[in-house]
């Protein structure tokens, strides 16, 4: 995504925009690219603990 202060960056208004000319683009761009692979389901990695007893964390985490 370029940001505003890239000098390549060019402004189209909104009534100038096609979004089916857009979310085509964007599709092309995403079956170009290799789909991402997850090395594993595990989802127990992501769990955070915010509040209370952050022993169960390192329980679950040794499961």
């Amino acid at each position: 995504m370029k940001s505003l202060l890239d000098p390549t960056f060019k402004y189209v208004p909104s009534v100038e925009t096609d979004i089916r000319k857009t979310f085509a683009r964007v599709r092309r761009e995403a079956r170009r690219q290799p789909p991402a692979l997850s090395t594993s389901n595990d989802r127990s990695g992501k769990i955070a603990v915010l509040f209370g007893d952050k022993s169960f964390a390192d329980k679950k985490r040794a499961l």
